[in-house]
């Protein structure tokens, strides 16, 4: 065989082990949709269970560096936020580092998740930077936020997926 058939044949089975190990490494059902599966309102405990462990927490409700969308108040948000998740494409740590600082930020495309005081799920950027926050619907749009109209797991819909 000729050095140019052998590198051919050797980059072909490289990419097949590389396809082969993402297709066993990487759990059923992707991370995308776990975040479908999610409810406004779920617990940090479930979030976890259907995420996994984040790969770094903000204990922070700094929120300045999120894309608020139309006719959400920033300052809601960052009212009723009292620490924000962020999960990346590498495998998170055992135990996630938790940083106070506001300057906690995720990366290009990570997804971000804000919870409130209670622990539960008020907002969501699906690729930081890049998207605009979802926000829970209960939280006031005309600048007040309504802490204690959390509902049960289950009783509101599923997140609306983004196109």
């Amino acid at each position: 065989m000729r050095s140019g058939t052998k590198l051919a044949i050797v980059l072909v089975a490289v990419a097949a082990a590389v396809a082969a190990l993402r297709i066993l490494c990487v759990p059923v059902g992707s991370f995308r949709e776990g975040l479908d599966r999610l409810d406004w309102g779920m617990s940090a405990d479930s979030v976890r269970a259907v995420l996994g462990r984040p790969n770094r927490i903000c204990a922070s409700g700094a929120v300045d560096h999120v894309r608020v969308p139309e006719g959400v108040d920033a300052a809601v948000l960052e009212r009723v936020t009292s620490e924000r998740w962020v999960y990346s494409e590498r495998s998170p740590p055992d135990d996630p580092p938790r940083s106070p600082d506001p300057a906690c930020r995720p990366a290009p495309a990570a997804t971000e998740l804000g919870f409130d005081a209670a622990g539960r799920l008020r907002w969501l950027v699906r690729e930081a930077m890049q998207t605009a926050a979802e926000v829970d619907p209960r939280l006031g749009r005309d600048g007040r936020a309504a802490p204690e109209s959390v509902h049960p797991e289950g009783q509101r819909g599923r997140l609306s997926p983004q196109s």
